[in-house]
Formats: structure tokens, C-alpha cells, sequence
């Protein structure tokens, strides 16, 4: 059980009405374990992740809309309902700043290993006119990234096969060869996803 009072949550209040779209990762509240920053930890609390702010809203115990402030999450792990198994998606962060991200910035985690894949999903508010009525409207835009962290380092994935050389310069020989026997798309997330996997096990 999760109470606001336990984690320094706040009373949750609606900052968007009026702009079209989602600030949120997902539409409705999902279960998931909570990983606080100083190693606590709440399981099965419905949770959904502001990707604006970068604030995990959720519902405690008694039924209230609450949120945590940036950082003070620093894991949320969400669960499948249907079967139970917990780390269907992962979001972490504290990784190193790059771009317009910073350590508060949550990441989703496809792979982790020696080398971890790492995709960034945030959002921002644009404005824009209405080709019909000439009004201004506000709406959430969504943007995608997907990042590398190897050897400490951060670097923007580009999905391209000289890029990706680049990268794995330690292995690129092996790595071309998988790329080339193995008749990658690298815009396709699966086919990155089994790209970094078989750099893991070299």
C-alpha cells in the first residue's frame, strides 16, 4: 500500500486541462512497483508516468490522485494484470544528461547489458492554428528517441549502418557481418534490439 504521506506525494491537480492529447505515458493507471531513490519500494500501486514533467502520478491507498516530484522515483517497473509477471515495462532513470534529457529524464529499458538500449519517450506542449476557425489551439506532441549506454556513455542512436559501426567500433567486423547475414532493417526496433543483444555476447 502507498500513501501519500509515505513518500512525500502531493495532491494531484489537473495542470493541462484544454490541451488536446496525453501527458501521459500510457491512458489509464496500470500496476507497477515503485522504486523510491533511497532504495524503497511499494508494489502493485497503480501508477502512470507524466512525460512532460517527468513525475509518476498514482493512486494511494485510500483512493487519491497523488504525485511524486522529479527524481524521486527512480525505478517504475509495470505489471501484466492478466499473468501476473512483474517487468513488462521498465523505466528507470538516472542516466547521464544528454540532449534535452537530465537525470530526472525517465527512460524506457529494452536491454540491459554491456552494452543497454534505452528509449526515450518524452512530451511537449505545441501551439497551433486551426486551419478552420483561425483559433489557437495547445496540444501534447510526442517525441521518440532511442540512446546506447555503453561503457558509461550515452549516444543517440542513428539508425543507420555506418553510424552503427561507429558504435561498436570494438566489434565492427562481427557486428557488420550480423547486420549483413542476418539482412537487418535498422529503422525497425526489434531488429536494433537483437543487434545490441548479439554485441552483448561477443
Amino acid at each position: 500500500q502507498i500513501f501519500l504521506s509515505d513518500v512525500n506525494g502531493q495532491a494531484f491537480v489537473n495542470k493541462y486541462e484544454g490541451i488536446s492529447g496525453s501527458v501521459y505515458d500510457q491512458p489509464d493507471y496500470q500496476l507497477a512497483k515503485i522504486t523510491l531513490k533511497d532504495g524503497r519500494v511499494y508494489n502493485d500501486v497503480k501508477t502512470r508516468i507524466n512525460l512532460l514533467e517527468h513525475e509518476v502520478n498514482f493512486i494511494a491507498s485510500n483512493g487519491q490522485e497523488g504525485f511524486l516530484g522529479k527524481g524521486m522515483a527512480s525505478e517504475i517497473a509495470y505489471i501484466d494484470s492478466k499473468t501476473e509477471t512483474q517487468d513488462i515495462k521498465v523505466f528507470q532513470c538516472g542516466f547521464p544528461p544528454i540532449d534535452n534529457q537530465n537525470r530526472i529524464s525517465f527512460y524506457q529499458i529494452l536491454l540491459n547489458g554491456k552494452a543497454s538500449l534505452l528509449k526515450s519517450v518524452y512530451k511537449s506542449i505545441q501551439e497551433r492554428n486551426n486551419d478552420l476557425s483561425g483559433e489557437r489551439f495547445k496540444e501534447f506532441a510526442t517525441y521518440e528517441n532511442l540512446y546506447l549506454l555503453k561503457e558509461g556513455t550515452m549516444t543517440r542512436i542513428k539508425k543507420d549502418k555506418s553510424s552503427l559501426l561507429v558504435l561498436f567500433q570494438d566489434k565492427k567486423e562481427a557486428i557488420a557481418k550480423y547486420m549483413d547475414d542476418q539482412k537487418l532493417n535498422l529503422k525497425n526496433e526489434a531488429h536494433l534490439k537483437a543487434l545490441v543483444q548479439y554485441y552483448n555476447t561477443l
